[in-house]
């Protein structure tokens, strides 16, 4: 149902006009010889897709938990180059295969650095397997 149309007491056609301005607004938009930008000239890389890995068999079977740290280069293309297990960062052997596996395809939105996309060394991710009662 439609609300009811508001009554005004009193309509005075006559008053005078009251002015008001509209309070500054601060925006991101940058304009540029070819055009315009949003804002997205500079900003850093984002993970967009990041893939589980895969609990090995040998590990499940013998109850082994633990963790593995990965460092790899995120590329100009957002993808995962020359994936590392970190030295001393895998608490044990049996999940360095998969973690690397699994930060391989990882997808980033790339870093941007004066427009252009750049490559990001030294990125690292832990990859954490526990087991489920």
């Amino acid at each position: 149902p439609q609300p009811p149309a508001p009554k005004l007491d009193q309509i005075r056609p006559n008053v005078e006009k009251i002015a008001v301005s509209a309070p500054p607004v601060e925006t991101e938009i940058e304009l540029s010889g070819a055009g315009f930008s949003l804002g997205v000239s500079e900003g850093e890389f984002l993970p967009l897709a990041k893939v589980a890995p895969i609990y090995p068999e040998r590990a499940i079977s013998r109850g082994i938990q633990g963790f593995c740290i990965v460092e790899y280069t995120v590329t100009r293309q957002g993808s995962v180059a020359n994936p590392v297990v970190v030295e001393g960062q895998c608490s044990h052997d049996v999940f360095r295969k998969p973690s690397v596996q699994a930060a391989l395809k990882f997808k980033y939105k790339p870093r941007i650095v004066d427009g252009q996309t750049v490559d990001v060394p030294g990125v690292r991710n832990k990859f954490t397997y526990v087991l489920e009662d």
